[in-house]
């Protein structure tokens, strides 16, 4: 287009999009609210809301499952041409478990918040026979990759069809996604015409608490393991890798800077065979900000609703977030979908999720930076350490 004669590209991004559809549903709420408007169309918009929600949700079994395949494989790979040292992988593995048990806690201590939903009938329609059906789906995953891994070289063709399936269901995922601004006005207006600003609150909180986690999580934890190979070396890493972490927030995904990390990595003196091996299994195991964020995603939600939370239930919500963190999916969205997921086996009604869709874009970014962190503080220490010699 032309603005004053001179030629511009205007290329409107997700994040863009996201941020203003949220002004827009809320200045369109408070216009409902002080036009008086019927509730017959603040519940029409809301039906159109939660059924792109459970179009979210019925996408993301097949996806979770999908990419669960492609993950055991890959790790299984690892194991097999010894790309991946073992002492790295169980500084992700560590990590995680870290991260989920950070997550858990700072979820409880959160504290419940009211949230405010209408009640639709066909929200829960046919999601009890699916959830029934969805952890044995899950465990069939873990078990087809396990075979397609260890078949040998005559399973490269099922290989191949597995991790092509996954692509295909990951770029229908983000596709999906392109219709969430739409799918966040029809949820978010009527219930700032409800409830005012006080709908935005449980959304705000659950920012608030995943951002301090992700930052305190990696300072103290990945800073201080830098710390050891030399009190400069967080401040070198940092100052080296800070774009990987812009570009992987502003991008929501960990895997979208490769070739950036890989330059940021020889700039650290790593050369680029090493940094490549590294980087590739930090980004498949080092997901330590997607499991804080589901983590803290799970335990907000389930207050959410007061819902009394015991040790026991922690403890399956534990077990499954490390469950689905197999998963080997790095594009936008993957961390929503498996967190939908999550809520689903939880036994949460689908209104449960409004909250994560208010500031996805967000929520997604901060997970993706964290990972990006992992996957290269992994790579400068194995470089450092020795670890891939």
């Amino acid at each position: 287009m032309l603005i004053r004669g001179i030629p511009v590209n205007l290329k409107l991004n997700t994040t863009v999009l996201m941020i203003a559809s949220l002004i827009i549903s809320v200045l369109a709420g408070f216009l409902f609210r002080f036009a008086g408007v019927g509730p017959r169309v603040n519940m029409l918009m809301y039906t159109t809301g939660i059924a792109y929600l459970k179009l979210l949700l019925l996408l993301a079994v097949p996806l979770v499952c999908l990419n669960l395949v492609a993950g055991v494989m890959l790790r299984l790979q690892f194991r097999s041409d010894g790309s991946a040292p073992v002492r790295l992988q169980v500084f992700h593995y560590t990590a995680i478990v870290g991260a989920a048990i950070l997550g858990i806690a700072a979820g409880v201590i959160t504290g419940p918040s009211f949230f405010p939903v209408y009640h639709t009938g066909f929200a829960d329609l046919g999601s009890g026979w699916l959830r029934q059906l969805a952890p044995g789906a899950l465990l069939l995953s873990v078990l087809s990759g396990a075979a397609a891994g260890k078949i040998g070289p005559e399973g490269e063709e099922a290989r191949r069809l597995f991790r092509s399936l996954a692509d295909v269901f990951g770029y229908g995922g983000t596709l999906l996604l392109r219709f969430l601004p739409a799918g966040l006005f029809c949820l978010l207006c009527p219930l700032i015409a409800m409830r005012g600003l006080a709908a935005l609150w449980p959304g705000v909180k659950l920012v608030l608490v995943t951002a301090f986690c992700c930052v305190a999580y990696g300072v103290l934890v990945y800073g201080y393991q830098l710390w050891h190979c030399g009190k400069d070396c967080p401040r070198h890493f940092l100052r080296n890798f800070k774009p990987v972490l812009l570009q992987a927030f502003t991008a929501c995904s960990s895997g979208s800077g490769e070739a950036d990390a890989l330059r940021s990595l020889r700039r650290m003196g790593i050369t680029e065979d090493a940094g490549l091996a590294a980087w590739r299994c930090g980004t498949l195991l080092g997901k330590t900000g997607t499991v804080l964020y589901w983590g803290v995603a799970c335990l907000t939600v389930v207050r959410y609703g007061n819902i009394p939370v015991s040790f026991l239930s922690m403890s399956g919500i534990f077990i499954w977030i490390l469950f689905i963190s197999l998963v080997s999916a790095n594009y936008r969205g993957s961390g929503l979908y498996c967190a939908l997921l999550l809520l689903f086996l939880l036994g949460l009604p689908l209104r449960a999720a409004i909250p994560l869709l208010l500031f996805e874009w967000l929520l997604d970014g901060l997970r993706s930076a964290l990972n990006s962190a992992a996957a290269g503080t992994g790579a400068y220490l194995a470089d450092k350490l020795g670890w891939m010699k």
